[in-house]
């Protein structure tokens, strides 16, 4: 059932809403962790340095899509915890509309534009079939991964957690046994590795679908064609498409790295690929933690709680400090035996370049702390417009790392990107949380963007 969060102590609401988030995230990157691994064990190191180089395309495209679904649930959070049942209603039906149009738009473009990514990507010879085939199947599973995102992330607004994770966990097994019987017995490929996870992301948006029939008896499409409003669809958009452009800007970043590694060779492209694959899971704590935080700020704020949102970041950020500093040790002392898992212990240069990687960015996840509790609160004080400034110093940051690091010091320099990214985009989510939290302080109605 649907769960507020604006009663009880605030870090024990948070935590008891990110453990199944946090879990349910790791099972997302595993969908893609597995891909990696049983492409690498059974087509050998091209294929998954093909299907790994892909990383930046497709979190432009399906970055976008969740996105956008996390926008459009922050107004339900808002409304259920203003315990307006019927206003939710109206929101979840016009938020399906605007997903299957999105869903189809997001197709067609996709597929039409693989080749020419791929090509300014200056994606390697040995590995562009590899990456054309991955993106092909992908793409044409968009509608599927963006409606299972928008079902998962309306539970979600409404406090529940633990459903979304169960069928993540379902969808995540599914996916394993199918990525090895696709790719090791069939003459799919990597096009196997891509089908299986369209496949278990339908079956985790078909149970979504009817856990929410069950569960939820005021969200319901009947009657819906009386329900659609111009004004709501704009309104939702107006927060959905803020935090949409804030991926794919984001993601344009990784695009640009990715083309400075893809000029340093086969070896740097895998070693890459792999420390970005390890450093996904790494992060995961720090992400669910603030992503709670979108759903634990809307609440409370329709709740006009202004005082528990700033109680709420004080002790998150205190929480996430803390992984950050054991995740940051993790990746110093394994991270190259996590890399050995993917590519075996022959591979000496790529273990090397991973290990620098992931020590780099280790001793600086303190940084992503402050960025994503900032960030997802914003989110959930309606102020969508603060994180897309942001991600638009990450991509300023990638920039100046691809054109000006990278040919001083190489590998180094790509290792270097990304945490400095992450500085750049602290600076206005920082300055635009002390404002916001000066406002939540006195009360001030005006301290957010909704409409």
């Amino acid at each position: 059932m649907e769960k507020t969060l604006t009663q009880g102590i605030p870090y024990k609401q948070i935590v008891k809403f990110t453990i199944p988030l946090l879990l349910g995230n790791i099972i997302q990157q595993l969908y893609y962790t597995a891909d990696a691994y049983i492409v690498s064990r059974t087509l050998g190191v091209n294929a998954l340095a093909g299907v790994s180089s892909t990383n930046g395309i497709t979190l432009l495209i399906i970055g976008f899509a969740q996105g956008l679904t996390v926008g459009l649930s922050i107004l339900i959070s808002k409304n259920f915890g203003a315990k307006d049942m019927n206003r939710v209603q109206t929101m979840y039906v016009n938020n399906m509309l605007i997903c299957l149009i999105a869903g189809l738009l997001l197709t067609i473009l996709s597929l039409s534009g693989i080749s020419t990514l791929l090509n300014i990507l200056q994606t390697p010879a040995d590995i562009w079939d590899y990456a054309h085939d991955f993106l092909q199947i992908i793409f044409l599973g968009i509608l599927t991964s963006l409606l299972f995102n928008f079902f998962s992330n309306t539970m979600r607004a409404l406090g529940d957690s633990r459903t979304p994770f169960m069928y993540l966990l379902v969808g995540a097994v599914l996916n394993i046994i199918l990525d090895v019987i696709l790719v090791k017995y069939t003459p799919l490929g990597v096009r196997g590795a891509g089908l299986a996870t369209i496949i278990s992301q339908g079956t985790a948006a078909i149970l979504c679908v009817i856990s929410i029939r069950k569960k939820y008896s005021f969200l319901s499409l009947k009657g819906y064609k009386s329900q659609i409003e111009k004004e709501i669809i704009f309104g939702n958009l107006k927060l959905g498409l803020p935090v949409a452009f804030q991926s794919s800007i984001i993601a344009l970043g990784v695009i640009i790295m990715q083309f400075a590694v893809n000029n340093m060779g086969t070896a740097a492209v895998a070693a890459y690929a792999v420390a970005s694959k390890i450093e996904g899971m790494a992060v995961e704590p720090l992400r669910s933690f603030g992503m709670a935080m979108t759903t634990f700020t809307a609440q409370n704020y329709g709740a006009t709680k202004h005082k528990r949102i700033l109680k709420g970041v004080r002790q998150c950020l205190t929480i996430s400090i803390g992984m950050a500093i054991v995740l940051g040790t993790m990746m110093f002392f394994g991270g190259k035996q996590l890399t050995a898992l993917f590519v075996g212990r022959g591979q000496n240069e790529i273990l090397e370049l991973s290990h620098t990687f992931l020590i780099i960015h280790g001793f600086l996840y303190i940084l992503l702390s402050f960025l994503f509790v900032y960030r997802f609160t914003l989110q959930g004080l309606g102020k969508t417009a603060i994180p897309t400034i942001s991600g638009v110093m990450e991509l300023v940051m990638r920039v100046v790392a691809a054109f000006l690091l990278v040919p001083s010091f190489g590998f180094i320099g790509a290792s270097i990107a990304t945490p400095l990214s992450w500085f750049g985009a602290l600076i206005p989510s920082a300055i635009a949380y002390f404002i916001a939290s000066k406002q939540l302080k006195g009360g001030a109605t005006q301290s957010t963007d909704f409409s």
